[in-house]
């Protein structure tokens, strides 16, 4: 049986995804990382001649926006959450590195015209090319690379890779490829088999919804619980339906939540009374209420400290600083943390540096 490890340039794929929405010719094309691995091995095991083939491991290497302005903070908790879900649902192995942003805006239209900074990625290649070849000398790990990358940069990894005795296989986007990869005669001799162009196997790649029926588990539902839907919840998420999802959010928006939070957490606490919250960077304790494993945050409402007692801080794992997994802080933990930012419109400020409280 043959052994196929992927390695995936995130950022890269990340900011070529329009000509892959482009090119597929539906406005609403997502491309789904759960079938991505099984459809390349299947296409390059059948180049190859080789119908027995696993896939031991899917790296993807990509980067996020770290110390931004409080306004972009949304954008940057969706990268992160998307990051923990292909660790989590689809068992990739995510190596992700922060950019620094000294509390700017993300896009630079937003930023001042005067305002020289521009962010710089940091380790993203560098940490794909070290895996590559150290996988590559370790003589069982994978018999072949499949590369998921376009950047000329790569090349002598991707030589010295089959080098050591291994085949490479390279997937790519048309007009983001360098054209050593693309090369029909393959001069550079960067690969074993022909490319792989990934607008070729859209059909394959396109994550589908399908109608069909759940039942609503919201406690304040009403009517008939089993509702059609094209959402497939991930394993362990409850299933809420489109009208409770916008009751909880117009009674979020009045701050009247109390509870039955729709899967959403951050509900504002003692019975929607509106909380007050301290200022940036205040040193907070509080008890861990709610967490969503399947998004890899959840919030702590604060405790022991007088005026601010009932108010809620969202987290994300990156935001716990001593360590701990997110899988073991458990609800109903004692921590220290700092309020990072104001918070967003109708949602609980964020929190950073969570600490388990350490009692003497």
């Amino acid at each position: 049986m043959i052994k196929f490890m992927l390695f995936i340039d995130g950022t890269w794929l990340y900011s070529n995804t329009s000509r892959l929405v482009e090119a597929s010719g539906e406005p609403g094309f997502v491309l789904d990382f759960g079938k991505l691995p099984r459809v390349l091995a299947e296409e390059v095991g059948r180049r190859l001649g080789h119908d027995e083939w696993t896939v031991v491991r899917t790296h993807l290497f990509g980067s996020y926006a770290a110390n931004v302005d409080p306004k972009d903070l949304e954008p940057v908790e969706r990268r992160l959450n998307f990051f923990a879900m292909l660790r989590q649902q689809h068992h990739y192995e995510v190596e992700a590195f922060p950019i620094e942003y000294r509390g700017k805006r993300l896009r630079r239209t937003d930023r001042d015209p005067n305002d020289s900074f521009e962010p710089k990625e940091k380790c993203v290649d560098i940490a794909l090319a070290t895996s590559v070849l150290f996988n590559a000398a370790m003589s069982n790990a994978y018999d072949v690379a499949i590369a998921v990358l376009g950047d000329q940069d790569f090349k002598p990894v991707l030589q010295n890779v089959r080098r050591l005795g291994k085949r490479v296989a390279i997937a790519s986007i048309n007009g983001a490829c360098s054209g050593e990869y693309s090369d029909p005669a393959d001069r550079a001799r960067v690969r074993d088999v022909e490319l792989l162009w990934l607008e070729d196997l859209l059909p394959r790649l396109a994550r589908r919804y399908d109608p069909h029926w759940l039942d609503c588990q919201s406690p304040t539902h009403k009517g008939e619980r089993k509702v059609e839907t094209t959402y497939y919840p991930k394993r362990g998420e409850k299933f809420y339906c489109p009208a409770c999802r916008e009751e909880f959010a117009r009674q979020r928006e009045a701050g009247t939540a109390a509870g039955g939070n729709g899967g959403n957490g951050g509900n504002g606490g003692n019975g929607g009374e509106a909380q007050k919250h301290a200022p940036i960077d205040t040193s907070l304790m509080g008890v861990v209420r709610h967490k969503r494993l399947d998004k890899s945050y959840g919030f702590i409402m604060v405790d022991g400290c007088g005026e601010y007692d009932g108010a809620e801080y969202f987290f994300h794992e990156s935001d716990i600083a001593d360590g701990t997994r997110f899988t073991e802080l458990a609800e109903g933990t004692v921590v220290d943390f700092h309020v990072k930012a104001e918070p967003p419109a109708g949602k609980a400020p964020p929190a950073r540096d969570v600490r388990r409280r350490v009692t003497v």
